[in-house]
């Protein structure tokens, strides 16, 4: 069919389908020069990323080369150095007394004036025309008022307690309670009762010292009556009751019993003030840098209390803990140590067995088998020790040398030791040059030790040292 104006042409079946397939060849064409496009991409990206994992033997060695090395150096001080040792040490009192009451007069078998060993914290004297009778027996009495418990101060003239309703009380004294003291009697243990009233404000003189008149028998009746007990029949002071410690205050380490028991043997332990001792524990090893004088610092650390002494004495070495001396006092101490001293064999500083003995003290120590050996250090407090650190095992770190003044210190690993024994710092210069200076080593502390140049060698504080490790 032919459109007006348009101009005639022939055509024939066969051109009908030719424009199709020119397209579909091209088609083709275009996605074979994608493909071969993509895969050329592929291979470059390829090549590159295989590239860099394929090296020259010269970068492998470049690559596998150790860095270049570093040099560790530390400036040479100037300080003072104070070199010490470090134990352990054990607080104790260095003297304990242990309280082993006795029954009251009334309810002992005898009662005649100068019965057998009294209340006294002196050293063991004999009392002599006295009888073993009146003193009675610790297990025969009950505990009918507690005054005081473990880790109390007692003073003079306190009430301890009450044994079969008569008071036990501690006075201030030296001399033993080796009798009953009563009136028209002398002594030196009068003379301190007397003491002792005094201070308490009883006693306003008026007998002559040392004498039991109608004053001390006043001053011994107010004394009575203020703790709230009738003043014995004799107008004396009965040796039951009384307990002379040499120091007051004093601490109460323990108490053995309770209100309506028998009281424990012994009854009270008790430590005079200012009697807290510290023995160090120095291993064998060290033994060559103490002696006596050296300065000590005391910290327990379960207290935070720190205290400050002087080693007092240098022991041999053993392995038994001192425990200090305990010295038996009360009415009941002749018979606790006669049986102390049967079952151990042996007897202290006192006499416990004669008649009319005062008291006992025996020379305390804890055997400790299998325990390493160490050597015992006295040390002396500069002021008595806190009771807090009774019973405690403290840190003990003693000076064992101090320079004089300032001196050059090194690093510890500043210091090369030659087989023959001298000794070096190496110096590192600004330019990188490195000296060898030939020393001798002093004292150390923390890490520093005290270096000298010998043999014409120069070091200076702020020098840098090469520090090996």
């Amino acid at each position: 069919m032919t459109r007006l104006g348009s101009p005639a042409t022939e055509s024939s079946p066969s051109d009908q389908g030719r424009p199709a397939v020119r397209g579909s060849r091209l088609a083709r064409r275009r996605r074979a020069l994608f493909w071969v496009a993509g895969v050329a991409a592929l291979l470059a990206i390829g090549g590159l990323i295989g590239s860099s994992f394929v090296k020259s033997p010269q970068q492998i060695a470049a690559d596998t080369k150790a860095p270049p090395p570093t040099l560790t150096t530390a400036k040479v001080v100037s300080q003072i150095l104070t070199s010490s040792v470090q134990m352990r040490g054990v607080v104790y009192p260095a003297t304990q007394y242990d309280v082993y009451p006795s029954a009251p007069e009334s309810d002992s078998a005898g009662s005649g004036t100068g019965s057998s060993a009294g209340g006294s914290a002196g050293a063991g004297s004999s009392a002599g025309g006295g009888s073993s009778a009146g003193g009675g027996s610790s297990g025969n009495v009950y505990i009918s008022r507690l005054d005081v418990a473990a880790g109390q101060t007692i003073s003079n003239g306190e009430q301890l307690a009450a044994v079969d309703g008569e008071p036990l009380f501690a006075l201030a004294g030296r001399v033993p309670a080796w009798r009953d003291m009563t009136p028209g009697e002398s002594g030196p243990d009068v003379a301190e009762l007397q003491k002792a009233l005094a201070s308490l404000g009883y006693y306003q003189g008026g007998d002559t010292p040392g004498f039991f008149g109608t004053a001390t028998q006043g001053a011994v009746s107010l004394y009575y009556e203020h703790l709230g007990y009738t003043p014995p029949a004799s107008g004396g002071m009965p040796m039951t009751d009384v307990i002379f410690l040499p120091s007051l205050p004093a601490k109460v380490i323990a108490v053995n019993g309770a209100r309506g028991q028998q009281p424990g043997q012994p009854f009270l332990e008790l430590a005079a003030r200012g009697s807290l001792a510290l023995t160090g524990e120095l291993p064998p090893t060290y033994a060559g840098q103490v002696k006596p004088g050296l300065k000590v610092k005391i910290f327990d650390e379960v207290t935070g209390i720190h205290a400050t002494g002087t080693v007092a004495d240098v022991g041999t070495a053993t392995t038994i803990t001192p425990v200090g001396a305990i010295v038996n006092v009360g009415g009941g101490s002749a018979a606790a140590s006669a049986a102390q001293s049967a079952s151990s064999g042996s007897t202290g500083s006192g006499s416990a067995g004669s008649t009319g003995s005062a008291g006992s003290s025996n020379s305390g120590s804890a055997t400790n088998p299998g325990a390493t050996p160490f050597i015992p250090l006295t040390v002396r407090p500069s002021k008595p020790l806190h009771a807090a650190l009774n019973g405690e095992n403290v840190l003990v770190t003693m000076e064992t040398g101090r320079t004089e003044g300032p001196v050059l210190t090194v690093p510890v690993a500043a210091i090369v030791t030659t087989g023959s024994g001298t000794s070096y710092v190496t110096v590192a210069g600004a330019d990188g040059k490195q000296t060898q200076v030939p020393v001798t080593p002093g004292i150390s502390e923390n890490g520093y030790v005290q270096v000298t140049p010998v043999r014409g060698g120069k070091l200076a504080a702020g020098d840098s040292v090469v520090v090996s490790g």
